[in-house]
């Protein structure tokens, strides 16, 4: 199982009761009944567990509830997340607890609920496990700022509610409102592929290089203003040297070798009948300035070791997942803990055979390796970005306090004369050393110019610049419009859609979130080709692409998709508010179209589950008899039991 599906949605009363509507994984299940019995709430109680800012769980559904919960499962891992759900007048509560491991035992009741985590402390464990990295959105060069990605913004891939499903102008959920339509679109080109935390590592790394650059041309500069004139700055300094007598003039016609040596002489000169008073500022700045420089070492040290690390988890992914890949291909990867059925073929074993125990094994051990690698490799991510972020920090804070020194050593000539002959001989000394130091630089750049720090960093960022290319991105985004338009056009063909358009290809634009159909001379967008039919197609054809995409490239989006009444364009709600049941040889037969599509989807084993919320009951049906979990009546059952007790 490649993919997290949920489990169970959990529901707890205010006098100590709990129920439960539990799913079957990599499935279809269905949840047919009449209006009003709960069937609306569900997307938004999924939202509201999932971090939505605001509660819009139905107000005669939220006056029964305390929390409200989802258990998640991937294989053996399982992931459960509980939210307090607010009084009416509050808009959302923050109180938050999870559970995370294997087997995991729920909370029988409200009170044995702990408020454990605030919301941002339980999405991030679940991002985590997702594998969702310390990444930004996209904006392709545009002046948005960057956010961070998170399990927000895969909400519109999950849920297609009764607002959505067969809207003519919206695609997504959440597209209508600006501001979440802007977030929608930037995170995008991250749940694509597009871009991932390598990409986000390179980014980051482009403008430490760049950061480091410009102050590596800073420091040069001023190093070509102290070492300006040579030979005859050089002569000042020794003549300064002389005058506090440092050292004896040199002879008329020296050498500048020669000058350099008594320079170079002096500078070792240390005052022997007095040392430096207690406090003195600069040797303050020194010791600082060794500080941040032991600490710039020990975070280089860090990176160093974590880079390690997250190349030794790459290359145990890469083993793994060839592994993964080859039992995939005899199809063995389903089903790893069913010991008593044949791998191959599903059939049952009236006895345990050795070579099927350890096959079950070995997929169990890879998944198992798998799962652990997905967990670690975002945190390693946000690690080395982290650890990053700070050596920048320190080098910046280095090289201040290196300008300090410059500038306290420099000060203006007027106040050295009131100086007493020691300091005014320290001052100097430490201007001649800042002279030697800057024509060493200058002697060491001029031997290997090719290979200075500032023609390195230079090669860096144009191959960097060159790789996170925006328009290298943006050709890669409309590859994958490509791709997704086509599988859709793959998919479409298998439901209700119109004829004429049946023969052209699909369109869709992500950097808008637009949808149609590509005539020979003109693009008929969503809102143009008319009809609930086609809308629910287009719809039910666009999301089962995406979720293809993201099963294909392994990307952190759960493997669910959740439909709110497909029978929409055939019974709508204001006219059929009952339970509808529907013979085989009804004239709306077409609406089972679509269910036969949704059971062959998640039979691709690509870990897809789909959700239904429903009136229509195909009661001659066997597949869809079997998918339905629950079958509400008003009044009778539904999501809330009757005899819950209501609070304000």
């Amino acid at each position: 199982m490649k993919r997290w599906n949920i489990r169970q949605i959990l529901l707890f009363s205010h006098d100590g009761r709990k129920n439960e509507i539990t799913f079957d994984l990599e499935k279809v299940n269905i949840i047919t009944g009449e209006s009003r019995t709960g069937k609306s709430a569900i997307p938004e109680i999924i939202d509201y567990v999932l971090g939505s800012s605001e509660c819009h769980i139905p107000a005669y559904v939220r006056r029964t509830l305390s929390w409200v919960g989802l258990f998640w499962k991937r294989d053996d891992d399982e992931f459960a997340m509980f939210r307090k759900v607010p009084r009416e007048r509050a808009k959302s509560s923050g109180e938050m607890h999870y559970i995370s491991g294997n087997n995991i035992n729920f909370p029988n009741s409200s009170e044995e609920i702990p408020s454990s985590t605030n919301l941002d402390g339980a999405l991030r464990k679940f991002e985590n496990l997702l594998g969702i990295g310390d990444v930004k959105s996209e904006t392709f060069g545009s002046q948005r700022d960057s956010k961070s990605i998170t399990i927000r913004s895969t909400l519109p891939y999950i849920l297609q509610d009764d607002n959505i499903i067969t809207n003519k102008t919206t695609l997504l959920r959440g597209i209508d409102d600006y501001e979440k339509r802007q977030t929608i679109i930037d995170s995008l080109p991250y749940y694509l592929g597009i871009i991932d935390e390598k990409t986000m590592e390179k980014e980051l790394q482009l403008k430490i290089f760049q950061k480091q650059l410009r102050r590596l041309e800073r420091k040069q500069s001023e190093d070509d203003k102290i070492t300006s004139n040579g030979i005859l700055k050089a002569h000042g300094l020794v003549l300064r040297a002389s005058q506090l007598g440092l050292c004896e003039l040199p002879p008329v016609g020296a050498s500048e070798e020669m000058i350099q040596s008594i320079l170079l002489e002096v500078s070792r000169w240390t005052p022997h009948s007095q040392k430096f008073q207690e406090g003195d500022r600069l040797s303050d700045l020194q010791e600082e300035l060794l500080e941040q420089q032991n600490e710039a070492l020990s975070l280089k040290k860090r990176i160093n070791h974590a880079k390690k690390s997250l190349q030794s988890a790459n290359e145990f992914e890469d083993v793994a997942n060839n592994q993964r890949k080859r039992l995939e291909v005899i199809s063995i990867f389903k089903r790893p803990n069913e010991v008593h059925n044949c791998p191959l073929c599903q059939q049952k074993l009236y006895k345990e055979i050795e070579t099927v125990k350890l096959i079950n094994n070995v997929v169990k051990q890879v998944q198992l390796d798998l799962s652990n690698v997905k967990k670690e490799r975002p945190k390693l991510d946000s690690y080395i970005n982290y650890l990053k972020e700070q050596l920048s920090s320190v080098e910046e804070k280095i090289f201040r306090k290196q300008n300090e020194i410059t500038s306290l050593i420099k000060e203006e000539e007027n106040i050295e004369a009131g100086l007493d002959l020691k300091d005014r001989r320290n001052r100097l000394i430490g201007g001649i050393g800042l002279y030697l130091d800057s024509v060493g630089k200058i002697a060491s750049r001029a031997q290997v110019a090719v290979g200075t720090d500032t023609n390195k960093l230079r090669k860096w960022i144009e191959a960097l610049t060159l790789e996170l290319d925006v328009e290298s991105r943006k050709e890669a985004l409309e590859n994958v419009e490509r791709r997704i338009a086509a599988m859709a056009k793959e998919i479409i063909a298998e439901i209700p859609f119109e004829d004429r358009y049946m023969d052209n290809p699909l369109y869709l634009n992500l950097r808008d979130i637009k949808v149609g159909v590509s005539l020979p001379t003109r693009i008929e967008y969503m809102r143009d080709v008319g009809s609930d039919e086609n809308y629910l197609s287009l719809h039910v054809s666009m999301m089962l692409a995406l979720h293809r995409h993201f099963a294909q490239l392994n990307r952190p989006v759960p493997g669910v998709i959740l439909f709110d009444q497909l029978s929409r364009p055939y019974f709508p709600p204001d006219d059929e508010p009952g339970m509808i049941e529907i013979e085989e040889d009804s004239d709306r037969s077409a609406l089972l179209q679509y269910f036969n599509l949704l059971f062959n989807e998640v039979s691709r084993g690509e870990s897809l589950q789909v959700i239904v919320l429903e009136h229509a009951y195909f009661k001659n049906h066997p597949k869809y008899t079997e998918a339905v979990k629950k079958r509400w009546k008003k009044g009778v059952s539904g999501l809330i039991p009757i005899d819950w007790p209501e609070k304000d």
